[in-house]
């Protein structure tokens, strides 16, 4: 029997064009002032920080809600809501819409979509706060005082070298303008203009849970509330970018990895073998084509290795839907998470590559290694 024989098919373009995502939002509790309120997920007390874009049919939230869940449509603001998985937030949305949520031949006429405006950089003013915080944060970094955050790059594997190529550096919690950036390790996201700025919060340093305010003594998953507490973002951040695009301009091979630290240590081994990025925040979404599409065409294979977790199976999903150029390139069995852990187990990420890299570039290789099916087996 077929998957699909007996399976329930949503219009999920429909869905989404037809529920009213700030109607939802207010049954949540949220009470607007023109396109903003406070989040009704997280029930917080800032009036701005749930905030409608693109006419309505998407949210951001800019405070603590958990990392990978602040941003989405109607149906992901449903599904974190009511705490529901996909399928049912599916249903559900349907019967709210006014039908059943199958499949139909013509949508009604009086139902149109609203254009979605391209993906852009931050505006320039974002711009001059955001290179002038990377400068005073490389300068941090590699100054008297701050060993604790150059001592964990070089303990994740990072030469010196590789550190400042991606200008990684140090914020002990500083505004520039209006952009505050938090106390960690920054992370830069450029191609020609900065697309985010991403910090690691520093293992040992106290924080607090981003979703529910609690007392933690380091970053890690919350004990309260289980939300993940790694990584914070900066306001104005536009997330949905490719990390080290610009090296996919000069390759005819990319290897896209989960993460920033993943793509830096590859890169840093892989000695300008080939382009090496990842989609780091977009797990949770696809790249614009319009935007991304021209970093893609000149290349002729594209090999994937995602963490086998829900995660890296979103990931994964997301870089298929922008290419059909995508092969599979799982690391061996083992006790290592990633590309990153790979590495620091003292592991050959030559190697592990190469084997991939000629099988795929054989002219007569027109199936995925047997290897290589059995890892999707997670994302089915």
């Amino acid at each position: 029997m077929s998957p699909l024989q007996g399976a329930r098919m949503y219009d999920l373009e429909l869905i989404r064009g037809r529920v009213d995502l700030r109607a939802l939002a207010e049954e949540a509790g949220a009470e607007f002032r023109g396109n903003s309120a406070c989040c009704p997920l997280h029930h917080g007390d800032n009036p701005t920080a749930f905030h409608l874009y693109e006419n309505g049919l998407r949210w951001h939230c800019f405070t603590r809600c958990p990392e990978g869940e602040n941003d989405g449509d109607a149906l992901a603001f449903y599904m974190l809501w009511k705490g529901i998985d996909f399928k049912t937030a599916a249903q559900e949305l349907a019967e709210r819409a006014g039908s059943d949520g199958h499949l139909v031949s013509k949508r009604p006429q009086e139902w149109r979509p609203i254009p979605k405006p391209p993906y852009e950089a931050p505006p320039s003013d974002w711009q001059v706060q955001a290179r002038r915080a990377i400068e005073v944060c490389e300068l941090n970094l590699w100054g008297n005082g701050k060993s604790a955050a150059l001592g964990y790059l070089r303990d994740r594997g990072l030469s010196d070298d590789t550190i400042k190529s991606f200008r990684l550096g140090y914020s002990p919690g500083a505004r520039f303008g209006a952009l505050g950036i938090p106390r960690g390790i920054v992370i830069p996201c450029m191609a020609r203009k900065v697309w985010y700025l991403k910090v690691r919060l520093l293992p040992g340093e106290p924080i607090r849970c981003i979703r529910c305010r609690a007392d933690m003594p380091g970053p890690g998953i919350c004990p309260k509330c289980r939300a993940k507490n790694k990584y914070r973002g900066v306001r104005g951040n536009q997330p949905v970018a490719i990390f080290n695009s610009d090296d996919l301009r000069s390759f005819p091979t990319a290897l896209f990895l989960e993460g920033e630290f993943d793509a830096m240590i590859a890169w840093q081994a892989l000695g300008g073998m080939m382009a090496v990025c990842t989609l780091g925040s977009v797990s949770n979404h696809r790249p614009d084509l319009a935007t991304w599409g021209p970093y893609l065409l000149g290349l002729n294979l594209i090999m994937a290795c995602f963490d086998n977790d829900p995660a890296g199976a979103r990931g994964l999903a997301n870089l298929v839907l922008l290419s059909s150029k995508v092969k599979l390139a799982p690391l061996p069995e083992g006790n290592w998470k990633d590309v990153n852990d790979y590495f620091l187990a003292g592991q050959d990420l030559l190697g592990w590559i190469l084997p991939y890299l000629q099988a795929y570039s054989s002219p007569v290789c027109t199936e995925w290694p047997e290897s290589d099916l059995e890892s999707m087996e997670h994302i089915k």
